[in-house]
C-alpha cells in the first residue's frame, strides 16, 4: 500500500445538547448529504440513547410525513404515518405492518459532553452504541 491511501472517516453530525434529551423524547436532525438529503432522529427509550434514520424500509418515505415525530409516546413505538407500521424504539425493527422484521436504519451515537455525535455509518445487528 502506498503512503497516499487514506480511509475516509464517515461524516458526522452534532446534536447541541442531545446527551439532555428527557426520557420517551426524540428530536429530528437533517443529514445534509448531496445525493440524498434526508432526516434522522434521536430518541431516548428505557434510559438508552438511539438515533435512526426518519424513512421507512417499506417504501423509503419520511416515517413522519413530514408531519412530527416518528415516536409516538401513546404506543410507545415508532410509528409509520404512512403504512402504520410500528417499530421497537431501541432496536427499529419491524413488530407490525408491511415491513414486517425488517428495520430502521440506525446510527452509532457517542456523547460528548451535553451534546451527541451521530456516526452516518449503519450499524449492524448486533452492534451496541458506545
Amino acid at each position: 500500500m502506498s503512503g497516499d491511501d487514506k480511509t475516509l472517516a464517515p461524516p458526522t453530525v452534532t446534536i447541541a445538547g442531545g446527551a439532555l434529551l428527557e426520557e420517551r423524547a426524540s428530536r429530528k436532525f437533517s443529514i445534509d448529504d448531496e445525493r440524498d438529503p434526508r432526516e434522522g432522529f434521536i430518541l431516548r427509550y428505557a434510559g438508552e440513547l438511539r438515533a435512526f434514520e426518519n424513512r421507512c424500509p417499506h417504501w423509503q418515505v419520511d416515517l413522519d410525513l413530514g408531519m412530527g415525530e416518528p415516536y409516538l409516546d401513546d404506543l410507545q413505538k415508532i410509528f409509520c404515518r404512512n403504512h402504520a407500521a410500528i417499530f421497537d424504539p431501541l432496536t427499529g425493527v419491524c413488530e407490525s405492518g408491511p415491513c414486517l422484521g425488517r428495520s430502521i436504519r440506525r446510527y452509532p451515537i457517542r456523547i460528548e459532553g451535553e451534546d451527541l455525535i451521530v456516526t452516518l455509518e449503519a450499524m449492524n445487528e448486533g452492534d451496541d452504541l458506545v
